[in-house]
C-alpha cells in the first residue's frame, strides 16, 4: 500500500496591515509499519520521556496542549531528550496545536513551565 498517512497543516496571522497565510494539504506519506501510540499526559515540570511503545520508527506527531486556563503564561516545551538535556523545538501555549514528522530514532520528551499541563499526543510508526 501507499499513502497511509495525510497530512494538512495551515496557519494564518492577521495583524494590522500584515496578512499572511501558508497552508499545505494533500501530503501524502507512506506508512511502511501499521502502529501508532498516543494518549492524555500530565507534563510537570521536569523532563519527562514519551515512550512510544511499540512504535520502533517515529514518522508524524501530533500534539496539543489541552490546558485551558483562562490567564498565565505557562507551556510545554517538546523535543529530543539526549539523557542530559532537553533540546526544545516546540513550545505549546494553552490550546495550541503541532504537526510534525519526527527523526527516526528520537526520544521524544516534554516539559512543562509554569504547572503541570495535559498534552494530547500520538506518534504514527513511518
Amino acid at each position: 500500500m501507499a499513502n497511509e498517512i495525510s497530512v494538512t497543516a495551515g496557519v494564518r496571522v492577521q495583524n494590522g496591515l500584515a496578512d499572511e497565510s501558508f497552508l499545505v494539504s494533500g501530503v501524502q506519506v507512506d506508512q511502511s509499519t501499521q502502529g501508532s501510540v498516543g494518549g492524555i499526559l500530565s507534563i510537570g515540570t521536569t523532563t519527562e520521556t514519551i515512550t512510544l511503545g511499540d512504535v520502533v520508527t517515529a514518522g508524524y506527531a501530533a500534539f496539543r496542549n489541552l490546558s485551558t486556563a483562562t490567564a498565565g503564561t505557562a507551556y510545554i516545551a517538546i523535543g529530543h531528550y539526549d539523557g542530559t538535556n532537553l533540546q526544545e523545538v516546540i513550545h505549546l501555549r494553552r490550546g495550541q496545536p503541532a504537526v510534525a514528522p519526527l527523526s527516526k530514532t528520537i526520544t521524544l520528551a516534554a516539559k512543562s513551565y509554569g504547572d503541570a499541563l495535559p498534552l494530547r499526543y500520538v506518534v504514527f510508526s513511518e
